[in-house]
Order: structure tokens, then sequence, then C-alpha cells
């Protein structure tokens, strides 16, 4: 009955973090999906971007869009829906096993981790970049085993399987690399502390090669290094702040971690605090690394437990609030098999209604502009489509043959490492609402304008003789809209009807 609480409160969780579908890379995952099956092999070259002029491009998490493209094949929207689903509670799963194995105290375990996983809750979607979290709490775990049992052939292999796996996902590999050698890198002989954390660096490393690419994916990653400066008008690229959801998280698990070590006078090794420091530094430049930061901090929190739980004097001279915790982990170990029982049968109704809530709704129509698209193919509008940076990957989607073949280019997409600077530089002007917003439009030509209606940029088309709304999604300016040119207006006329252009 342990056992069932334990899996009703993954289950609890990871309902309550899978929102409908909305991810704006998903859809541009799929496409390349959709190629990969097609080809039998992986995209070498950009296909997708009107302005990449087949520039070399590498489907680092090629392994995800298959599944991706499968998924959405098979069962569309609700399969994606019920896809995200699983994955949100595999993750919280396997960071409550996780810090399990680290606090060596599975009740523990389950709430560090059902914290680390609210921890990332604002930063999870159906992605490759969420499988990667497991991967990075695996890693420091795999790590941990070899500092306390010692090297051995099948730690080693684990880690070259698990740098295989993260390379085979995600570009961000280099955060394992770093997490293994600096979780190895414990108080032993200077000699044998050293020689055991490079060879499990290098295990790890040589993993990362086994991709269909040999590697190529580390020239990716040093190509993309200054994306964070040059993209830092996205969201995932802007610094974090106090009101964010997760760096709220992250603070308090820094508060808690100095307050309970500071009570006994111990502190984790140095480089395992200069890992979990490093990840909250690159968390609080760009706040998509604000999830490593959690679950690096989490881990010194299992770690915490673990030391202090073993010795009953050091119990005896905590503060309150180590021995609340403590206390409640005793107490759940002596819970009956009824309670137990009770506790888990109402996580499990919680987790259902979460999941029929879902089932209403898997896609996230404020974020995926379906009608607005459906709108503009079914009027046959011709021409580029311009769009936002968000959008471009769904309208991959839209205008990508089931093989993956592109009907109609876009200007501007997901990709950061496609988008060319120049393009960059004229959409992030446009969608400011600078004073040269119409550059924009004169590099792309578009017949169509795709946009969200509350930007800058939509108040300055609705005042253009040139350019006429007719249509918006809804009344929210969240909500998506269509413009066209005055002269395919007036061409077309009593066709449409537009509040800023007469028929």
């Amino acid at each position: 009955m342990k056992i069932l609480a334990w899996v009703s409160l993954a289950v609890l969780i990871g309902t309550y973090i899978s929102i409908p579908v909305g991810d704006p890379d998903l859809w541009w995952h799929i496409v390349v999906g959709r190629w990969i099956l097609s080809h039998a092999s992986v995209p070498t070259v950009d296909y997708w971007n009107m302005f990449s002029g087949d520039t070399p491009w590498r489907a680092y998490s090629w392994s995800h869009e298959v599944i991706f493209a499968l998924t959405d094949r098979m069962w569309g929207g609700v399969g994606l829906a019920r896809l995200q689903l699983l994955l949100a509670i595999v993750l919280t799963a396997s960071l409550q096993s996780i810090m399990g194995r680290l606090a060596r105290d599975y009740c523990a375990g389950a709430m560090i981790g059902a914290y680390t996983t609210i921890a990332c809750y604002a930063h999870f979607s159906l992605r490759p970049q969420t499988t990667v979290w497991i991967l990075f709490a695996a890693t420091l775990l795999a790590s941990d085993i070899i500092v306390e049992r010692g090297l051995s052939r099948l730690r080693l292999l684990t880690l070259l399987g698990l740098g295989s796996v993260w390379a085979n996902t995600h570009l961000t590999a280099v955060l394992g690399l770093a997490g293994v050698f600096l979780w190895t890198l414990q108080r032993d002989s200077k000699e044998r502390n050293v020689r055991r954390a490079s060879l499990a660096s290098l295990a790890f490393f040589m993993g990362t090669l086994l991709t269909p690419y040999w590697g190529g994916e580390w020239v990716t990653l040093f190509q993309k290094s200054g994306h964070t400066i040059q993209f830092s008008s996205i969201d995932e690229f802007k610094p974090a702040h106090i009101l964010q959801f997760s760096t709220a998280f992250v603070l308090l698990q820094v508060g808690f971690l100095v307050a309970v070590y500071q009570s006994h006078g111990k502190t984790p090794s140095p480089s395992r605090c200069l890992l979990a420091c490093g990840m909250i530094l690159a968390g609080l430049t760009a706040v998509k690394f604000l999830p490593f930061a959690a679950i690096s901090s989490s881990a010194l929190m299992a770690l915490w437990w673990r030391h202090t739980a073993e010795s009953s004097s050091e119990v005896a001279g905590l503060d309150n609030i180590s021995k609340g915790l403590i206390k409640l982990s005793q107490a759940f170990h002596r819970l009956s098999f009824q309670t137990v029982g009770s506790i888990a049968f109402f996580m499990g109704c919680l987790g259902a209604l979460n999941i029929s809530a879902q089932s209403k709704l898997p896609i996230d129509r404020g974020l995926v502009p379906k009608e607005a698209v459906d709108f503009i193919q079914m009027q046959q509008l011709s021409g580029p489509i311009l769009n936002e940076f968000s959008v471009g990957g769904y309208v991959m989607y839209r205008y990508s043959s089931a093989e993956g073949e592109p009907l109609r280019k876009v200007p501007i997409d997901g990709r950061t490492n496609v988008n060319s600077p120049e393009i960059w530089k004229l959409y992030d002007d446009a969608f400011a609402g600078r004073a040269n917003w119409k550059q924009y439009i004169d590099r792309v030509k578009p017949g169509v304008i795709l946009w969200r209606r509350g930007s800058p940029f939509v108040s300055l088309l609705d005042l253009s003789p040139e350019w006429c709304r007719v249509f918006t999604a809804g009344n929210n300016l969240d909500d998506y809209t269509v413009f066209i040119s005055r002269d395919e207006y007036t061409r077309r006329g009593g066709e449409f009807t537009s509040p800023d252009c007469t028929s």
C-alpha cells in the first residue's frame, strides 16, 4: 500500500503539471519526425525556412521527433495530450525514485521529488528537454553510486548509455558532463579523486558521440553558445526574476540548504556546491535552465537527508524544521494499511479528475493558432505567411506534407540555429513596433500576416492603409489575427469584412 501511495502521488503531481498541449516547438519537431520516418535518415540541411538557403542543420532531438510524429499520425491531438500526460507522470515518478535512492528513504524521495517536479511546472511541456531533466537526475544518481561503491565496467557503461541517450535527445549534454565530473570529484586522495572523475566523465562523453551525426551535436552546441544573448527577447532566454514560479522554488531550496547544513556544521563537497551554484547561476541568467538548478539543489537536499538520518545524535541537534521533516517521514512509515490505502485512493481520485478535465481540451487554442490557420487555408490565401517566432513551428506543421516535405516555407521559426541574424533583427524590430517595422514586411513580401492581437505590430497594421484585418480568433489580446493586403482585399471584394478597411 505504501508503494501504491507513492505511485498515486506521482500520478497526482503528473496530472497536475500536464496542461493542454501548447508548446510552440512541438509542431516543427513533428515535421522533422515525419521527414525522418519518410527518408529513413536524419536531415543534414534545413528544408523548411525561407532564408536558410539549405544551410547545414542537425536534428539533434531526432529520437523524440520520431515519437512525436508517430503519435500525431496515429492519434492526433488527443494522442499528443496523452503522451504529454505520460511524460509528466514518468518525470514525477523518476524524480521521486532517484531522490529516494539518493536519500535512502523513499518517503523523503517522494517529498523531494514532488517538490522538484512542481518547481519545474512552469517549464514543463511535451518537448525533448523535459526528458533531459530525468537524464540529469539519473546521471547524478549514477555518479553518486560510483562515489559510494567505486568504478566498475557496468557503472561506466551506464554513464556511457546515459550520455548516448542524452545526445540523441537534446543539445545540452554538456550539463550532464559537468554533473558527472563535479559529482564524482569528492574528498579522497587527490590522485584517486581526479582519476575517478575523469574516467566517469570520459565514459559519459564517449556516449555522446554515439549519434547519427557521430558527435556533430557538439559543433552545433558551440555554434549556439551565444544564442542566449542574441535571442534574449525569447521568453526562455530571458533572465529569471523573483516573481517567477520556478525562481521562488529554487530560492526556497537554497534557503533551506543553507539553514540545515549550517545547523550541524557540515556542508556538501565544494565540487557539488559548485555544480548547484553553477546551475542556479545559469537559471538566473536564462530561465530555461531553472529546472536543472532545482534538480541539483534537490539532490543536495536528498544527500542532507541521508547523512542526517544516519546519525541519531545529529538529529537531536538539528533545528526544528529539520526535526519536523524527519519525524514526518517516520510517521508515514508507521501509518496503518487502511490509512495509507485511503491516502492513495484520495490522490488517485484527484488524478482522475485532472485527467478528465484535460480530455476535454487536449490542445491549448490560446497558444496554437489553429482557427487562424484554418481560415487562411479555407480562404486559400496565397503568398508567404508572415508569422511570429512562436507560431512558426505550427505554420511549418500545417504547411508540410505527411512526409515532412515543405509545401510553404516560413520566414522564421523556433529553431534559433536556423534563423539568420538579419531576419531575426528585422523580426524583433517589427515585434516591438520600432520605427523600421516595415522592413520585415518588405524583406518577406508576404501575402498574409498571422500575429497576436495584442502586439504593437498589430496596432501598426491596423493604422496602416496597406493592410486589412480579415480574421480574429477571439476578443482576448492573446488571440491571433489575420491580415491581407488592401489590394487583395479589394480584388476579392465582398468575400471579407474588415474593421479597418472599407469594402
